[in-house]
Formats: structure tokens, C-alpha cells, sequence
């Protein structure tokens, strides 16, 4: 079940009116206080029943990254604005979807390394990405990956943003690990006032010494921490 998860997801939509009226769900819980509850009343106890698939979409990740799939784990939570919806597969490679057709309208790899003995706690998993939209009306897709960093992507085009970080990119940790995977990044990043909020994952309970569990901030524009 794991390795089908995977390598697709699919939406479920009622036969009818375009996806264009539905409400958003512009951050991983939602809304910016996590609620995980949506408006949007077109799906009811009385027609359920009648849902069917519409689409399906294949990040890839059982063909591109087939000797580590078993160490991976799909439990993304994709995100809608901007008219599109935004997936992560477990490496990391994001994608922006048409929910209407489930045509791909970019797609942006940070080619994090699919190594399986590479023992990440969480295995290889990206559980979401964040929105965000500048001063300049320009939409922004932030994403951590499991090799600890935070990219910023233009909404429309999937490119990194050049004046965020070093060409797009800004390394979140680069100290010393007992180990490659000991330390990584899964969960969707938050950007509240401005600012990119990223928490990490760590390999609990494995040694006295262990890394701490780092909160890291940075700005949402430059990539400043």
C-alpha cells in the first residue's frame, strides 16, 4: 500500500460545476490556525455516495526512485491556491497540479539523493508545502526537503526564486551528524508575518547526545535567518 501511495494520488470530484467555486485550501491544515475544516458544502451525507474518480496523478517516485521507494513513505497533504494544487512526492520533487484535469503545469526536482541506506527517521516523506504571496502580488511555494533545505519556487512557473537564499536554495543545517540521515526535514513549513517557520525531525531515543530539535526561522523573502 505504501509503494502505491507513492506513486499517485487522485481527487474526487462530483459531476457538475467546474472545481473554479470549491474553496481553497491554501495551507497544510487548511487555514493559518490549522483548523483542517473546509466551507465548501458541495459534497453532502446525501450525495457521497455518487463521488467518482476524476483524475489520477503520478508524482513518479516508483519509477525515478525505484531501489528506495521501501523507504519511503507518502503522507502528503497537497495544498490549493492560485488556481493550482501543489503536491510533494516523498523526495521532494514538487509539482503543480490543473484540479480540474490533473494536467501538470510544472514540475520542480531538488534531486535529494534516493541512497536507501541512507536511514531517515521518517523514511523518505514530504508531508506538505506552504503558500505564500509577497508585497509584489507574487505567489511563492516553499518547500524543506529530507537532506535539510528550504527552496522557494515561483507559484506560476515552479523556478527558484534567485534572490531567496543562494539561487533559491538556503541549507537549514550543515553541522556534524552522527550519522547522513540522523537529521531531516518532512513536515510543511508554516510562513506567518513574513517569516518561513521550519521544526525538524530527529531520531528519538537513540543516544544520549542527540541532536536538539531546532525550531529555524527565515525570512520569506531573502531567506535571512
Amino acid at each position: 500500500m505504501r509503494q502505491f501511495l507513492a506513486g499517485w494520488i487522485a481527487t474526487l470530484l462530483l459531476a457538475g460545476p467546474a472545481w473554479a467555486g470549491a474553496a481553497g485550501w491554501p495551507q497544510y491544515g487548511g487555514d493559518q490556525g490549522g483548523q483542517r475544516h473546509s466551507p465548501a458544502a458541495q459534497i453532502t451525507p446525501a450525495n457521497v455516495g455518487k463521488l467518482r474518480q476524476a483524475w489520477s496523478y503520478s508524482t513518479g517516485a516508483l519509477t525515478r526512485h525505484a531501489r528506495a521507494i521501501d523507504a519511503s513513505a507518502f503522507e502528503n497533504t497537497p495544498i490549493l491556491d492560485e488556481g493550482k494544487l501543489f503536491v510533494c512526492s516523498p523526495f521532494d520533487e514538487v509539482s503543480a497540479l490543473d484540479p480540474g484535469t490533473g494536467r501538470q503545469i510544472w514540475r520542480f526536482d531538488p534531486h535529494v539523493s534516493d541512497d536507501p541506506d541512507i536511514d531517515y527517521p521518517n523514511s523518505f516523506n514530504c508531508r506538505g508545502v506552504a503558500y505564500w504571496k509577497d508585497a509584489n502580488g507574487r505567489g511563492r511555494i516553499y518547500a524543506v526537503t529530507n537532506d535539510r533545505r528550504l527552496i522557494a519556487l515561483d507559484a506560476a512557473t515552479g523556478k527558484p526564486i534567485e534572490s531567496f537564499g543562494k539561487h533559491g536554495t538556503v541549507v537549514i543545517y550543515a553541522g556534524k551528524m552522527a550519522r547522513p540521515g540522523q537529521m531531516q526535514f518532512s513536515s510543511a513549513p508554516i510562513v506567518s508575518r513574513g517569516v518561513v517557520v521550519v521544526g525538524s525531525s530527529l531520531d528519538d531515543n537513540q543516544r544520549v547526545d542527540e541532536l536538539p530539535g531546532t525550531v529555524h526561522a527565515f525570512d520569506a523573502m531573502t531567506g535571512a535567518s
